[in-house]
């Protein structure tokens, strides 16, 4: 598995065919939402192909002010 940020608030991770998936997210999500601010929540916003590797894009957003974490 391979994390990339692309820009600041973006992120690609590549999948690895020989390890579990679910090991691989696992590992991502903690790593991802360990650089998130207090305010800003993390969303995997799509998946793409490239040069035979899954790539999973997640993206950070800033909450609005006020809002707590896990209220809709």
């Amino acid at each position: 598995m391979e994390i990339e940020k692309d820009e600041e608030r973006y992120y690609s991770v590549k999948i690895i065919r020989s390890l579990p998936l679910a090991e691989q997210l696992h590992e991502a999500n903690a790593l991802i939402c360990n650089e998130a601010a207090e305010d800003e929540s993390v969303f995997l916003v799509g998946s793409e192909t490239l040069n035979g590797h899954i790539l999973l894009l997640y993206r950070l957003y800033r909450r609005e002010p006020g809002r707590k974490k896990g209220v809709s």
